[in-house]
């Protein structure tokens, strides 16, 4: 192959990869979290150390779930129903990701659809963690509430799974891992389209 088109390939595949490129070191590192989190200690769901400028990013992400979780409980309070409330934040903070997603996907908006999976993706972990937590009650709560306004603690305990609170977190984690592998491999399935020109003498 000759210069111009292995430089002309290797900037189609740059065009191509590059937006799961950029997603992948927080991807990494996120895994790693969640990894170190259920393995061994709970608090790496909080004090996890992003280097910069992932920090920035993480820090940005995990602010606009936390306000998208305790909407949810809000908006999920109207149908009066408290196990809904409780766990109307963590579903909410998955279905907001998933609506932004719906939105990029029908608009076949390409960087939109991974950039969404991934937060979607990453959502699913860290309600994973909060899950997981859920008869520890170690991880700190948002305005200094006490270990009874746990979510997960409650949700579990009113359908006696709190033995089960791990494995939640396990099968929460999954599927973000599996958002996040979709996120990486979406090139593979988006077709592109020429445009090409034509002059038709009728």
């Amino acid at each position: 192959m000759d210069t111009p088109k292995l430089k002309n390939s290797a900037v189609d595949l740059l065009k191509k990869w590059w937006c799961s490129l950029f997603i992948l070191p927080f991807i990494a590192f996120s895994i790693h979290q969640i990894y170190l989190a259920l393995n061994y200690n709970i608090f790496f769901a909080v004090n996890y150390d992003y280097p910069f400028p992932l920090g920035v990013i993480h820090l940005f992400i995990d602010n606009f779930l936390l306000i998208v979780h305790e909407a949810g409980h809000t908006f999920f309070s109207i149908l009066g129903v408290r196990f809904i409330t409780i766990l109307g934040g963590s579903l909410f903070q998955i279905l907001l990701p998933l609506m932004i997603l719906s939105y990029f996907w029908v608009n076949h908006q390409k960087i939109g659809i991974q950039l969404s999976l991934c937060l979607v993706g990453y959502s699913w972990l860290d309600v994973a963690c909060y899950a997981a937590d859920g008869s520890a009650r170690q991880l700190p709560l948002i305005g200094g509430l006490g270990a009874k306004s746990h979510d997960w603690y409650n949700l579990l305990h009113q359908v006696n799974a709190l033995e089960h609170d791990i494995t939640f977190g396990v099968i929460f984690s999954v599927l973000g891992i599996l958002c996040y592998t979709a996120a990486l491999s979406y090139p593979l399935f988006f077709k592109r389209y020429k445009t090409i020109s034509l002059d038709l003498n009728l």
